[in-house]
């Protein structure tokens, strides 16, 4: 059996950080770019796949989830429809994870430590951007269901 390239595509999170001059508007370069690396995939024989970002972890006043990426998993949601391309929306998968366990114990996911517990943190750390270690087994279980969900051929390699 003859199997293509998977060509896996999350371009990226960081885009709407308001402290950096440069970057990409979300309907018009940011789009463009991942056309790019989508006619690149295909032309090399590989499937492109989209995942759009991961929720940072940001809740308001009342424990609602707040959207801190703007329209840019919006822009490869379109884009995926337009191009043809397979998507899994770990934007939503987040969203609906980390609401579900609220503005407290979604920090069990994140670099949330307590001073003098990490060699590296002396001081502690609140990061709402980079996963601990449960958050990264999380989120890769998430990618697995959305792999499983868009059925990708790799699919069937997927041990429980």
């Amino acid at each position: 059996m003859q199997y293509k390239r998977i060509y896996i595509l999350q371009y990226s999170a960081l885009f709407p950080c308001k402290k950096q001059p440069y970057g990409t508007e979300p309907f018009t370069s940011y789009q463009s770019s991942l056309t790019k690396y989508v006619i690149g995939a295909r032309e090399k024989g590989a499937v492109p796949v989209f995942i759009t970002s991961v929720h940072r972890r940001s809740f308001d006043e009342n424990g609602r989830l707040v959207n801190t990426l703007g329209d840019y998993p919006n822009a490869m949601i379109q884009l995926s429809k337009k191009l043809g391309v397979q998507l899994i929306d770990l934007w939503s998968k987040t969203g609906e994870l980390y609401q579900s366990l609220g503005p407290e114990r979604s920090k069990k996911l994140f670099m949330w430590l307590e001073p003098n517990c990490h060699p590296n943190y002396p001081n502690g750390i609140q990061d709402n951007t980079h996963f601990c270690e449960e958050g990264a087994k999380q989120i890769a279980k998430l990618v697995v269901e959305g792999i499983k969900e868009i059925r990708l051929p790799i699919s069937m390699f997927i041990l429980e």
